[in-house]
């Protein structure tokens, strides 16, 4: 059954990455009237970008070579930028039904690809520039006096694999313990390949501190990594992880997290709220970890005071921050139903390209009160 899900997923996939390709394609070389050879050798640079993703994505799972990172941050860059060629070129089509002409037409694609390099190299510098930290103070009136002031920094969506910068890491990581937590939840998708082939990761993670501990939760990319293999990184760094279950912190807090319903087509589980929730004391404040935000109506009729979530990171780069606005319900931000709030995070890293247009990477530190 999950090889059937997994081929029907990379099947319909490949046809939206090939259609991709083939319309920015098509607006370069007609819109510039391009010969026969020049076009040629576009179809050609397009291929090698188009495959150059995939060969990049198989490889940092695989391979600590050097000679891997520039296959691998060109194929991601690569993905971005024809992303962004297709917002573009979108708008670019619907200007041409008002204004009409080969001489529009023409000046249409020279103005679109510099509007894609400057939109394509700004985005690029917003994920060089460090991670902004944002705070957020929560009140929950279960809350004891004595916790005010409760402090718990959340990151999401690191997406380690093999050639991350382990710098890059330790940077995340010393900003969150300088913000003095007293606990840390990581909320899913922490790995995208086996980092314990390489001690520098864990290390790195073993430094986390908080007065309560570490506790992550999974996301799907911890599936498509190998569960087991994220479990076994988590143990050796120190990191609790919540399945489906709950803990008390600091005796007053009910701490829940849910494996991500990814979990159910890998292990015929995925999220199980009421498992997380049955043994919670709803007289004391409780917080739920959720890789998937569009729990949070179901978690709130329950009584949870506060979810956390990623997985969306509000986009990234256009036309899927566009997208994610649209299909999830609780894309990014801070929302609240009744007395009940949740945190949607940006994430903390990226996936594929490394670029951000409209939102920032972060690390969030919520008080409570």
């Amino acid at each position: 059954m999950f090889k059937l899900h997994f081929l029907v997923f990379f099947l319909v996939f490949i046809l939206i990455y090939v259609g991709l390709h083939y319309y920015v394609y098509t607006r370069v070389a007609v819109g510039l009237n391009l010969s026969g050879t020049a076009s040629i050798y576009l179809g050609l640079f397009f291929i090698i970008g188009a495959i150059s993703f995939f060969v990049g994505e198989l490889l940092t799972r695989q391979s600590t070579n050097f000679m891997v990172k520039p296959i691998a941050e060109f194929g991601s860059i690569w993905l971005g930028v024809i992303s962004i060629a297709l917002s573009v070129f979108i708008i670019a089509d619907i200007l041409r039904i008002f204004f009409h002409g080969e001489s529009f037409r023409y000046y249409s694609v020279i103005v679109s690809l510099i509007v894609i390099f400057l939109v394509s190299a700004y985005s690029v510098y917003n994920v060089i520039r460090p991670d902004i930290i944002k705070e957020l103070k929560i009140k929950i009136d279960k809350l004891p006096s004595k916790l005010s002031g409760f402090t718990i920094v959340q990151f999401s969506d690191v997406h380690l694999h093999l050639l991350k910068s382990s710098g890059w890491l330790n940077g995340i990581i010393e900003k969150t313990n300088g913000l003095n937590p007293d606990l840390i939840v990581i909320t899913g998708d922490l790995i995208d390949a086996d980092l314990s082939r390489s001690d520098e990761f864990c290390y790195a993670l073993n430094r986390l501190k908080s007065k309560y501990g570490v506790y992550a939760i999974t996301g799907n990319h911890e599936y498509y990594a190998g569960v087991d293999k994220f479990l076994k990184i988590a143990k050796m760094s120190n990191i609790k992880v919540l399945r489906n279950e709950k803990t008390t912190i600091a005796g007053a807090i009910e701490l829940a997290g849910v494996d991500d319903k990814t979990g159910k087509t890998y292990e015929g589980i995925g999220t199980r709220l009421n498992d997380a929730l049955k043994d919670c004391d709803f007289k004391k404040p409780v917080i739920l970890l959720s890789h998937q935000p569009d729990v949070f109506d179901e978690a709130a009729k329950a009584g949870v005071d506060l979810q956390l979530s990623g997985h969306v990171h509000a986009g990234q780069i256009p036309p899927m921050d566009l997208i994610v606005m649209f299909y999830f319900k609780y894309p990014y931000g801070l929302y609240h139903k009744g007395r009940s709030f949740l945190y949607t995070t940006s994430g903390t890293g990226t996936w594929g390209p490394p670029m951000r247009f409209f939102s920032r990477s972060e690390i969030v530190k919520i008080v409570l009160e």
